[in-house]
């Protein structure tokens, strides 16, 4: 395999590694925020904050490799939903 070949291949198990880590720390999020303890309002709003922006890049990511399809429409009324409850910098 030649120099680039293996560099893309490797960039492409990376890019696989840390979206793997993302799920894997947003599906614990999701976990502790969905049970019946209470945390500070403070760190929800943070972590809403955080999610937004994680969404819009991932979406904009996903977008641009024309990767997304009618089974990703029930994420539109959350993002929506984001925008107003957790505004980014740009759209204050």
């Amino acid at each position: 395999m030649d120099e680039k070949r293996q560099q893309v291949t490797d960039q492409c198990r990376v890019v696989a590694h840390l979206a793997k880590a993302i799920w894997e720390v947003y599906s614990d999020k999701a976990k502790i925020f969905a049970s019946d303890s209470k945390g500070p309002d403070d760190i929800v709003d943070l972590v809403g904050k955080w999610s937004h922006g994680h969404m819009e890049t991932l979406g904009d990511i996903l977008n641009g490799m024309d990767a997304v399809d009618e089974e990703d429409e029930w994420t539109a009324p959350i993002f929506e939903k984001a925008k107003v409850m957790f505004p980014q910098e740009t759209e204050q």
